[in-house]
């Protein structure tokens, strides 16, 4: 996302050259829930990969559960390629797409002129001129 706010500034630049003292942008920083629970998929996902080449015994050295797996890692191993999709495609997808949004905000010398977080949506080369425009900065 980084490298489509340079090219928005560079545009911006040619467009409307030395009309203001600074264009800002980031990446929005994601919710935290978001990173904790892209770190707790990554270390689930890394046990099932140890589960594949370690099989039934792994599980004598998961504190708790010396008697043997528990009843729902059978139920798992009944439909392997279901749980492989989730655990691996369609879970991570989902939490990934809160940590990449790319909701961002254009701002001109401090004052906002865009901003994807309110409208929710991405911008028009137009629109994003309108708002600079209306800034105050004549297009050359």
């Amino acid at each position: 996302m980084k490298a489509n706010f340079l090219r928005l500034r560079e545009f911006i630049l040619n467009e409307f050259p030395g009309q203001w003292d600074s264009i800002d942008g980031e990446n929005y920083p994601p919710p935290d829930w978001a990173k904790t629970a892209s770190s707790v998929i990554s270390a689930v996902q890394l046990f099932v990969m140890l589960l594949f080449m370690m099989g039934d015994s792994l599980w004598t050295f998961v504190p708790g559960f010396s008697r043997g797996p528990p009843q729902f890692y059978y139920t798992v191993k009944e439909n392997p390629v279901l749980a492989m999709i989730m655990l691996f495609l369609v879970i991570p997808s989902f939490v990934q797409s809160y940590i990449n949004s790319g909701a961002f905000e254009i701002f001109l010398d401090g004052k906002l002129i865009y901003s994807k977080l309110e409208t929710g949506r991405m911008p028009s080369v137009a629109e994003i001129f309108k708002a600079i425009e209306s800034a105050g900065l004549q297009r050359r």
